[in-house]
């Protein structure tokens, strides 16, 4: 199987679990830890240089993974970020990211933060003509893109994170688009995403295709930034789409694709399937089992069960695995509300106090959504590279969240 297509084996993790044990974890206040694979990662984002022509700038989401540490080994790796806010502007920095390696993308840039990123020459995509008459006023320099809707998801296949619908709060209609490109010349990029994990790879290509149709009535134009998009294998019979795959496609449905200078926004398909996260067993009762994460972890996973899975694998404290008769659990976190439950209805080997629950594929979009409901303590984050564990961000203490919510 394709390296890009290859989820984390039971045997990697129980490798990297028991170095985890072994170094201290799990045991007294670390109750749960995360761990990202920093070599899965980089192998990754070599597939994704390779699929593409070589002048393409490739930026990771920082929304996906916003750990200073993790976003620093994405820029070693000579891929820039994606910000999605100002404040992500300034991880981006922080990572030491070149600042024409970044792309700033939000709907709701102020003027200032407007200013900032055009000091500091970073790409720029614009969400409306509202947005474009600003940056004209504070003084056009760099690279200034405009995001448009190409509108190829239907309504009844609406979605949080499907951002391609008619009416979406992101980007411009097609419509009269080439006339308004024509008034601004200065607009050199067009910019589009389909969404998060929802898209099909027809989507993509048909995305691709109607914005290449505009771009080629415009001569200003001179870049295409296509997004990210490509879906993550959740679950193992999930098929996936790889990016050699995916550009495949779009040489042989749009080849004048290929006469624009790209950028591309991969986040998710990146870094999900290059974490897990593992938490002790608390207390059993009956068909429930109490972790140590939950909804302040897996926000989407608790609220919209329907819509997102996670595979779970059981170990005894000592990192073995267990293999015991299953029975049927939900798995609920720590948090102050029923619906605090990343599971329903699983088949698992006979959970007892202390055993330990791994929850795979979480690399992505579940620490950066982190909620502060009942404050709970981030757990700590390691990262696995070349053989070696190191701290990603340290676990939170008592004093971390009294000074969170002080003034």
């Amino acid at each position: 199987m394709n390296s890009w297509l290859q989820k984390s084996t039971l045997q990697d993790i129980t490798r990297q679990l028991r170095e985890l044990l072994n170094a201290g974890y799990l045991a007294n206040e670390h109750t749960s830890v995360i761990v990202h694979d920093l070599d899965k990662m980089t192998e990754r984002l070599g597939e994704i240089r390779r699929a593409f022509p070589d002048e393409t700038l490739h930026t990771i989401a920082i929304k996906a993974n916003p750990l200073v540490e993790v976003l620093r080994k994405v820029v070693d790796c000579g891929f820039g970020l994606e910000a999605a806010s100002g404040p992500e502007l300034h991880l981006a920095l922080a990572a030491r990211c070149p600042t024409e390696h970044i792309v700033y993308d939000s709907p709701a840039k102020t003027r200032s933060e407007l200013t900032e990123a055009l000091e500091k020459g970073v790409v720029i995509n614009a969400n409306s003509y509202a947005e474009l008459d600003r940056i004209e006023v504070l003084g056009v320099s760099g690279r200034i893109g405009l995001r448009c809707n190409p509108a190829v998801v239907n309504a009844q296949r609406e979605a949080t994170t499907m951002v391609a619908i008619p009416g979406s709060k992101f980007g411009v209609s097609m419509e009269k688009l080439v006339g308004e490109l024509s008034r601004r010349p200065w607009v050199k990029g067009l910019h589009i995403h389909v969404g998060s994990q929802v898209a099909t790879l027809e989507d993509l290509v048909e995305a691709a295709r109607r914005v290449v149709a505009v771009a080629r009535e415009v001569p200003s134009i001179r870049w295409i930034d296509i997004g990210g998009g490509l879906p993550t294998r959740y679950r193992s019979e999930d098929p996936g789409l790889t990016p050699d795959a995916y550009v495949t496609a779009l040489r042989a449905e749009i080849p004048q694709l290929f006469d624009y200078s790209l950028i591309t926004e991969i986040g998710r398909a990146v870094q999900a399937g290059c974490g897990w996260a593992v938490s002790r067993v608390e207390y059993v009762e009956g068909d429930r089992a109490i972790l140590h994460f939950g909804a302040d972890f897996a926000l989407r996973e608790a609220y919209q069960p329907q819509d997102w899975w996670h595979d779970f694998s059981v170990f005894h404290a000592d990192g073995t695995a267990k293999d015991a008769p299953s029975r049927v659990y939900d798995l609920y976190g720590p948090l102050c509300f029923a619906g605090d439950r990343i599971a329903r209805v699983r088949s698992l080997p006979e959970l007892a106090e202390g055993d330990l629950v791994v929850m795979h594929d979480v690399g992505g979009y579940t620490l950066s959504m982190w909620s502060r409901y009942c404050s709970r303590a981030m757990p700590e984050v390691v990262g696995f590279e070349n053989g070696s564990l190191r701290v990603l961000r340290r676990r939170e203490q008592g004093e971390d969240l009294v000074r969170f919510w002080s003034l």
